[in-house]
């Protein structure tokens, strides 16, 4: 059969580097290759007990819902956001459920961003966020952040033009697990006053941190935004496709209409699932977050001190960043040699637009993780000898 003539805006993008390293990493062990798979961004334990009985309690429920949602939901997903970020605006007539964050972005990205528009988007990032603008027909603008993985405020006001229509901000951050600083948070919101740009806010590792004082981006004083959040990291819900993005009222209607002719509701179940999550305040069990914290110091332990491998440890998220400069040209190769040779499945930064390093993800169960540790340990080590 010939190839279709696809749309144009098809030749800038492409799949998710993150699910097809996943993709790849899976079918190498179901060839019965010997795989340390440490790719996906997403916790390892299975869905809450508690989730779990409550949806099934509701499973004879098969009805469209609201576009926005089930009102319940929507309901306590504002509740627990007005005091999560402080913000007395958020009501259930702004937030609209979605069936993940991803969709999210894409219907407030459509909603905002004309032909042509400019995102800013500061890098190393996760892949889809470009993507998402470029199928919108808007243009990512790639903003790097400071060496320590901070907000370059500088750099985002100098990358500011008349086109310039919004500015997608994560932290805490994928892939580097860096929080962004409030002081720079800060400091960008008062630049912006006046400006009419939308902060979009994912806010999706927000709930996974491990430092005191964290201060989530929609409350540091901006004028317009909107937030993108969800269950999935935070409730090992990511297989349900569940999230919600939060925005003002006229934003909010718009993006509804937007879901009225394309996705309508999220699932049931899955809806179910979210209102059992943020009835308990969508947080993480602490075994959960003791876990991380473990597992975190796993890493710290095993890799410092290695030639030539860098990292800082990250604050939030479960990746860790690490810096492999100096030990190969391109951290793509690095990833693939460590792959053949040692079965370990790391993201190259080239994924990320950052070159040079290599995303760890420690969320799996600890004797995989472990023995990948030692042998990313010990090729390193071959590496630095040769």
């Amino acid at each position: 059969m010939d190839q279709i003539l696809l749309a144009e805006r098809m030749a800038g993008v492409s799949q998710s580097a993150t699910m097809a390293l996943n993709a790849r990493a899976k079918q190498l062990a179901a060839d019965g290759k010997t795989i340390y798979n440490l790719t996906a961004g997403e916790l390892a334990s299975t869905t809450p007990d508690y989730i779990q009985k409550h949806v099934a309690s509701t499973l004879h429920e098969n009805k469209y819902t609201a576009v926005a949602g089930l009102p319940e939901l929507r309901e306590a997903i504002a509740a627990g956001a007005r005091d999560f970020y402080g913000l007395d605006w958020i009501q259930a007539e702004n937030v609209v459920v979605t069936a993940g964050v991803k969709p999210a972005l894409y219907v407030a990205l459509m909603a905002l961003i004309n032909p042509g528009d400019e995102v800013i988007l500061p890098i190393p990032t996760w892949g889809s966020f470009a993507n998402s603008i470029e199928l919108c027909d808007g243009r990512a603008v790639k903003v790097p952040l400071t060496s320590d993985f901070d907000l370059d405020v500088a750099a985002v006001m100098a990358a500011i033009t008349p086109k310039t229509k919004a500015i997608l901000i994560n932290s805490p951050q994928n892939p580097t697990g860096a929080i962004y600083s409030e002081k720079a948070l800060r400091e960008l919101a008062d630049k912006l006053k006046g400006s009419g740009i939308t902060i979009l806010s994912d806010d999706i590792y927000s709930k996974l941190v491990y430092q005191e004082g964290f201060v989530p981006t929609p409350s540091c004083g901006f004028e317009h935004v909107i937030i993108l959040n969800g269950f999935s990291k935070s409730q090992a819900l990511t297989g349900w496709r569940i999230g919600y993005l939060i925005a003002p009222k006229n934003a909010a209607d718009a993006i509804v209409s937007i879901l009225s002719h394309t996705m309508t509701n999220a699932a049931v179940p899955s809806q179910q699932a979210g209102l059992a999550a943020a009835d308990q305040g969508d947080q993480p069990p602490a075994e959960t977050i003791a876990l991380l914290k473990k597992q975190r110091q796993m890493v710290v332990d095993a890799l410092s001190g290695l030639p030539g491998l860098d990292f800082q440890e990250p604050a939030g998220a479960f990746f860790f960043f690490l810096d492999v400069h100096k030990l190969a040209k391109t951290s793509a190769q690095w990833c693939e040699d460590l792959l053949v040779q040692t079965g370990v499945a790391l993201v190259p930064g080239e994924a990320f637009s950052g070159p040079g390093y290599a995303r760890l993800s420690f969320v799996t169960d600890e004797s995989t993780l472990r023995a990948a540790l030692d042998l990313i340990a010990r090729f390193v080590k071959q590496e630095a000898k040769a």
